[in-house]
């Protein structure tokens, strides 16, 4: 089937994102962006995005900015039809600060190379993800930049929005989003159902391996992009789509099309866990070296908390969590931690530093992640409240550091 890029009017939330300022691991140049600040900004900084980081390392290696350890360490992962030796202008840059009246404001790249005469504000707005609102600043911008189609260098010229978390500076959370995604219509059994292809990092013109493809089955026009949730399907797992197992055989490097078939490999249709679901059972051995389950605990309402050492936001919800346990824990609740982690060793020492009185169970990377894999867990911190029959009843922002009190005080009070 055909996949357009087709423009994200709420059908997801902002997916395919490019984070503005740096956290590489080597030392950027930016040859041929603007460097001057605009005068009509206060207190600003220029931020630089790379659109496609493949084809940026293997320019910047031959023009001998990028060094070579760099180069080789992306090279296993660069397809070298998706790269070219011309130089591609692969880097978008804005700057951004406060206006005369202290408003918010961004001045964009334009196609000379210096910044737009324009200004861009930014306005306050909510952004839903994982079942989570965030508070944000937003900017409607034209973006433009180049991008090779694995046949010739190509301009892009569209509109894209800049965001950044509302509690914190720009520097710290700014992003470039894109306002179309790959969409198209599948069509199973005589039955039309929406698609979105997707992958982990921006643009959607940039070639790269795509990740998950969410079919929209409850047909409400809006994906479910949870990878728990029954609407998102990696693509390289075989998926039951109307009581077929289905696999993808076939996606065109730009995400263009996509090719489903019939699979050998017969697989059960997905249980999105959400409210009104069984709660997978697993059983394993704590920290301190007691055999645990969830059936184990049935009576009881169990919080279900996937979260790291290494997870800023985890470590914040920690006060609330000991809160929660001293005021409910006991006969009737408990919290089950479930620890993604690198080393057993130093998770023992912080849970005892920390005096974490609930089960903690560590998953060690690379070793075991068999509960998370279970639940699909892939984002940190993620909560599931379970009731005493084993029932999935809250799950997402009701169990947010901001409402884990009030909710628990509606079935435990």
């Amino acid at each position: 089937m055909d996949l357009k890029l087709t423009k994200n009017t709420g059908q997801a939330p902002p997916l395919l994102a490019v984070s503005m300022g740096g956290g590489y691991v080597f030392e950027p140049e930016y040859p041929g962006e603007p460097t001057e600040m605009p005068t009509q900004i206060k207190n600003g900084q220029i931020f630089h995005g790379i659109i496609d980081l493949y084809q940026y390392v293997s320019q910047g290696f031959g023009a001998g900015f990028i060094d070579s350890s760099t180069y080789r360490g992306n090279r296993v992962l660069i397809d070298s039809s998706t790269v070219t030796r011309d130089w591609v202008d692969v880097i978008f840059t804005v700057a951004v600060g406060k206006d005369g009246d202290g408003d918010p404001v961004a001045y964009v790249e334009g196609k000379s190379g210096e910044f737009r005469p324009e200004p861009f504000y930014f306005v306050p707005t909510t952004v839903e993800f994982q079942d989570n609102l965030f508070q944000v600043m937003e900017a409607v911008v034209p973006a433009g930049f180049e991008y090779y189609n694995g046949t010739e260098t190509v301009r892009f010229e569209g509109q894209a929005s800049l965001l950044y978390l509302a509690d914190s500076p720009p520097e710290e959370s700014l992003q470039l989003f894109f306002e179309k995604l790959r969409m198209g219509t599948w069509n199973v059994n005589d039955q039309p159902f929406d698609v979105l292809l997707s992958k982990e990092s921006a643009p959607p013109y940039r070639k790269e391996l795509y990740t998950y493809l969410y079919i929209d089955l409850n047909e409400d026009g809006i994906f479910d992009v949870m990878p728990d949730g029954f609407e998102a399907y990696p693509v390289t797992e075989p998926f039951n789509i109307a009581g077929e197992s289905w696999e993808i055989t076939k996606i065109a490097a730009d995400g263009s099309s996509i090719t489903i078939d019939v699979s050998e490999e017969k697989v059960d249709p997905k249980v999105a866990l959400r409210p009104g679901t069984k709660a997978p059972n697993f059983s394993a051995e704590t920290l301190t070296g007691n055999k645990i389950s969830l059936e184990s605990l049935q009576g009881k309402y169990v919080m279900i908390d996937f979260w790291g050492t290494w997870c800023g936001p985890c470590i914040d919800a920690l006060p609330i969590l000991k809160e929660a346990y001293e005021t409910y824990g006991g006969e009737d609740f408990e919290i089950v931690g479930i620890a993604n982690e690198l080393s057993l060793e130093r998770f023992g020492d912080f849970v005892e530093r920390e005096n974490l009185k609930w089960p903690q169970i560590p998953e060690i990377y690379e070793e075991n992640n068999e509960i998370q894999e279970l639940y699909s867990a892939n984002s940190y911190p993620t909560y599931y409240l379970v009731d005493p029959e084993g029932v999935i009843i809250e799950y997402g922002m009701a169990l947010s550091a901001e409402n884990l009190m009030e909710t628990l005080g509606k079935y435990l009070e």
